[in-house]
């Protein structure tokens, strides 16, 4: 599921949340977690062509939408915070 956060109206650099729902986390979606964080998200997001990405994955169902909510503020603050450098 991708998630496309509109910061701003019109903006024309909206941040693409990757949402991995899981309910038992196995190996391999352990191994899938560890890759997009440390291997995709850091590669599209340094080419700058694509726009901006983030991933994100939520086990627990009674917490998602507090997880949700903290995974946007915290990559809209990220995001705040480099627009000074």
């Amino acid at each position: 599921m991708t998630y496309k956060c509109d910061a701003y109206p019109g903006e024309d650099d909206p941040l693409h949340l990757i949402v991995e729902i899981k309910g038992y986390r196995r190996e391999d979606a352990k191994e899938k977690k560890a890759t997009m964080e440390t291997y995709w998200v850091p590669g599209v997001n340094h080419l700058g062509t694509h726009g901006r990405w983030a991933f994100a994955e939520f086990t627990k169902v009674y917490q998602m939408q507090h997880d949700f909510e903290k995974k946007v503020a915290a990559e809209f603050d990220r995001m705040i915070a480099g627009i000074g450098n």
